[in-house]
């Protein structure tokens, strides 16, 4: 499906019910993204180590099982069926955590990771089945689709600690409940306006064996998951196992396809690789980020008093702003003929990524005031660099998807893609660890220390990837085909 207009904000109608729904959907998740690292620090007691590994291993299972919720929405429901699956068991989970969040935490969570298995591979495949191959308005509509997680984003890591701080954290999940609620009933009233678009399964009758196969499933990964965030060591093993099974299947799509599209695969995996490193790196924002902004950071932008888990929302609120930016300027790069490679794209975004945390380490040093905390209005230069390359990497993920795989197995490749990022997901987990501050607590002019350190070792490793990948951008745009 495609049409004949080319500009940078004309696309098909199902588009902007996509970004509608994936908006709604993103409000919940981030929204409990916010306030979660926080809230078992300070009101479950965890420790740093503790509450960062936990987030990290929930945030991979919730990666990982979005391949399979592909490979359902590809061959056994349908992206469409599975898509609305998937939100309603999300609304279940957020509304556990909204009526008590310390006694539902691990269910909650466990049903949070089945729901978004099911759910965030298949509006993805959705949006690429709308344009044809080689049409000029993917990498916009990818960019301005990636805004809508953002907008989403944003709101809800305004909001949630708003809340939260004022009326207890059951308050502040409760709002993901609402937020995911509104996504339910978004696609129910509008879902004829994605009846042209889906994968084969779609245009079949629903078989009720396969469904009912699907929800069993669904109970028992979320059980499942549960059992595993109280297992950290056992969770990290089966995801490592999970990605080799994945990277096995990948390398044998690449070994079935066509010679035409051989070099593409083994291109798209590349760039799944380099991602790895930059997600790792975005999982520092509602870990050791966050923690640091709580510990060391003057909490107010430009005057105004936020709370820590606040300057989270910066990140979306670049986001936002960047993205029809980018979107125009992709547009008008193609009219003039001019090319700007994805390699170049990814290695552009590692570049920025490494800008972000530099900026973090030098202002710790220089620019911290004599009791450890330094400006708030720091972070928004920092995050403003972060998003950038979250742009270039993260935003153009799904384009390059795309773009450079078979429509055969689409919903597979975008399930591919983040499950590559769960193992990210864990790494990022380690990371932050390595800034974890001791039990009891230090004062403030000691965790400036250990987070400064930390953020310049990042920083430094990162130029050092970046500037390998930028040496190898000549070698990949000149194998990729169209």
């Amino acid at each position: 499906m495609s049409e004949s207009s080319s500009g940078p904000f004309q696309h098909p109608k199902p588009f902007y019910l996509l970004f509608s729904v994936e908006m709604w959907e993103r409000f919940g998740y981030y929204g409990m993204q916010a306030l979660l690292v926080l809230f078992m620090v300070k009101k479950l007691g965890f420790t740093d180590e503790l509450a960062d590994t936990t987030f990290s291993a929930f945030a991979a299972l919730v990666y990982a099982f979005m391949c399979l919720g592909g490979y359902i929405g590809d061959k056994i429901l349908g992206n469409r069926r599975t898509m609305f699956l998937g939100a309603i068991v999300l609304a279940i989970g957020y509304g556990l955590l909204g009526i008590d969040c310390e006694k539902f935490f691990y269910p909650a969570l466990g049903i949070i990771i089945a729901g978004n298995g099911l759910f965030k591979a298949n509006p993805s495949a959705l949006v690429s089945k709308l344009y044809d191959k080689g049409d000029p308005r993917v990498d916009g509509a990818f960019t301005l689709y990636y805004m809508a997680i953002n907008v989403g984003s944003f709101a809800a890591m305004s909001l949630c600690p708003f809340i939260q701080e004022r009326y207890g954290w059951d308050a502040g999940f409760f709002v993901c409940f609402i937020g995911m609620g509104v996504a339910v009933v978004n696609f129910i009233f509008f879902r004829r306006i994605l009846d042209p678009i889906g994968s084969e399964a779609d245009f079949r009758p629903l078989h009720f064996r396969n469904c009912g196969i699907t929800i069993v499933g669904t109970i028992v990964v979320a059980a499942a998951s549960a059992l595993l965030l109280k297992h950290l060591t056992v969770a990290h093993g089966l995801l490592y196992t999970a990605v080799v099974v994945v990277a096995g299947l990948y390398i044998r799509e690449i070994y079935r396809a066509e010679p035409h599209e051989r070099s593409n695969l083994i291109i798209c995996l590349i760039l799944m690789a380099e991602a790895v490193v930059f997600f790792a790196l975005y999982q520092q924002m509602p870990t050791s980020l966050n923690l640091f902004a709580a510990r060391n950071v003057h909490l107010s932008i430009f005057g105004m008093p936020v709370q820590a888990a606040t300057f989270q929302a910066l990140n979306p609120f670049w986001i936002m702003i960047l993205s029809p930016i980018l979107a125009v300027a992709y547009t008008k790069l193609d009219r003039s003929g001019k090319d700007f490679s994805l390699p170049g794209k990814f290695a552009l975004g590692m570049i920025m990524c490494c800008a972000s945390f530099l900026t973090l380490a030098l202002v710790a040093k220089y620019r911290a005031d004599a009791t450890g905390y330094i400006d708030g209005n720091w972070l928004v230069i920092s995050y403003c660099f972060q998003s950038l390359g979250e742009l270039l990497v993260s935003g153009l993920g799904l384009a390059m998807v795309a773009r450079l795989t078979p429509e055969r197995s689409m919903g597979f490749m975008m399930g591919a893609w983040f499950m590559f990022q769960s193992v990210a997901m864990v790494l990022g987990g380690y990371i932050a660890t390595m800034a974890s501050v001791p039990e009891g607590g230090v004062h403030a002019t000691k965790s400036l220390i250990i987070y400064g350190d930390l953020f310049m070792r990042i920083g430094l490793a990162t130029g050092a990837i970046a500037l390998v990948m930028t040496l190898f951008v000549p070698v990949l745009k000149k194998h990729i085909s169209d």
